[in-house]
């Protein structure tokens, strides 16, 4: 393949992981904000199901992280793509034909496993297809493309519950409908797009007998020869039919060889003595309680402030426009300053939109938000704040996941597939931990969890990953 059809390869890559990342996210991110609501709203079903739920999809999303690297080295990229997005589906089914609580968590068990597995692939197609210099660069691309999908989500459910103000059956089964084809239709995108120009030919190939150059000692028998009028008998190594378990042996050793087991855990070792690797780990705490404040905790909140439900979905579009604006602004801004003002920057807006929430949600668990005006609070709470939430936190959060995603690519080095699986195994864990909060402890203390977080993050890089963050580009 010569330099130019290589080029285009790794474009068309670029373009598939962004166009597939986009259309999930119109369909994952504004059904995530109301699944909440909807489950109080149009079943029978107690609000608990859809917090323990999104634990079930979470820890679902760890095991997903941890086998998609054997996964991708079996069966190849494409069937990855195509099988991981179909998994996410499981959870909109499950809200469409709404059977019982039990249904719920095993569709979000698919669903998490769908998801653990799709962000360690689109990352690490990102990474694996960009020049060292430009990776920065095409990772702002990459979440300029989320940001889209999920403008474009949040705009169609604000449109579509404009003046709703109960989420009723109908709305819900139209709603995961939608949703559900929107996935379906990615999922053939990703198989039918996706390349992986680093591929064996042989990788799909099952193991043929004259793959194997020696034969065995177990698979010898010594057969004894008498030569007639020789001077000596001869001993003659004869190859015998294998027995089922040492086939077995066999088949166990290259399949482990082929899902790269061993590849992993020497790389593993290699990286556990770089201290960066385990600085790396410090920014996923405050992701876990961000996005788990966004995703379930702020939708769910916004309640207590008007009974529009439309303004739910606004948050998905306000964070989506911000983000794409964060997107396209981040890297010129790192150009003209450095990466290091860049989170110092992303920081400050981070803590504005904590403070903000203080002040104007009351306290309580996330359960207990549901009545409108159910408690006093510092300020009159208006949707205008929550407006500001979602701008702050879009604006932000684009910035510190350009530079985290890119700074983590060049830590990881050859083998970003294992880097980006350890890192959405460590963000799930502490997303599960925002999931649990809500039962445990009031909405204030969330706040004050996720502002320790956000300061964490903004120290650990310029003290523990600066000389990652060098830009060249």
């Amino acid at each position: 393949m010569n330099l130019k059809n290589c080029c285009d390869e790794r474009t068309k890559n670029l373009v598939v992981a962004s166009f597939c990342t986009s259309l999930l996210l119109f369909a994952s991110a504004p059904a995530g904000t109301i699944q909440n609501i909807a489950l109080a709203e149009s079943t029978d079903i107690d609000l608990s199901v859809g917090y323990y739920s999104e634990v079930v999809k979470t820890v679902a999303g760890i095991v997903g992280a941890i086998i998609f690297h054997p996964v991708h080295k079996l069966v190849g990229i494409k069937v990855t793509a195509l099988l991981s997005t179909v998994l996410v589906t499981g959870n909109y089914w499950v809200m469409v034909w709404i059977v019982n609580k039990y249904m719920l968590y095993f569709g979000a068990a698919l669903c998490g496993m769908g998801w653990g597995a799709l962000w360690v692939l689109w990352p690490m197609v990102v990474v694996e297809n960009s020049a060292g210099e430009k990776s920065q660069r095409n990772m702002g691309y990459w979440f300029m493309s989320m940001s889209i999908g999920t403008l474009m989500g949040g705009l169609a459910n604000y449109f579509y519950f404009e003046g709703v103000t109960k989420i009723s059956s109908k709305n819900r089964v139209m709603l995961y409908t939608t949703c559900a084809g929107v996935t379906m239709f990615t999922s053939l995108v990703a198989a039918f797009g996706i390349t992986d120009i680093k591929k064996s030919s042989k990788r799909h190939q099952p193991l043929k007998d004259e793959d194997t150059e020696t034969v065995s000692q177990d698979d010898l028998d010594e057969v004894t020869y008498s030569t007639k009028g020789g001077e000596a008998d001869v001993n003659i190594m004869m190859p015998r039919k294998p027995s089922v378990v040492n086939k077995v042996k066999d088949w166990f050793k290259v399949m482990t060889k082929k899902a790269g087991l061993k590849e992993g855990l020497d790389w593993f070792k290699v990286m556990a003595r770089i201290p960066a690797f385990w600085f790396l780990v410090i920014p996923l705490i405050y992701w876990g309680f961000i996005w788990g404040y966004f995703m379930k905790i702020l939708p769910t909140a916004t309640a207590s402030i008007s009974d529009q439900r439309n303004l739910i979905p606004l948050t998905s579009v306000i964070n989506g426009v911000c983000t794409l604006v964060g997107s396209s602004t981040w890297n010129l801004l790192s150009k003209i300053t450095n990466n290091i003002f860049c989170i110092m920057f992303a920081s400050a807006m981070l803590l504005a939109s904590i403070i903000l929430s203080i002040l104007i949600f009351p306290k309580g668990a996330a359960s207990e938000l549901l009545a409108l005006g159910s408690a006093e609070t510092y300020i009159t709470p208006d949707s205008i704040h929550v407006a500001v939430i979602c701008a702050l936190i879009g604006l932000a959060d684009s910035g510190v996941s350009i530079i985290y995603f890119t700074t983590a690519g060049r830590i990881y080095g050859h083998e970003p597939a294992l880097g980006f699986a350890t890192n959405a195994i460590g963000y799930y864990v502490f997303y599960i931990c925002s999931m649990f909060s809500p039962s445990l402890f009031d909405l204030h203390t969330y706040c004050y969890c996720m502002i320790a977080s956000v300061v964490a993050m903004c120290l650990v890089f310029p003290f523990g990953l600066r000389k990652y963050l060098d830009n060249n580009e």
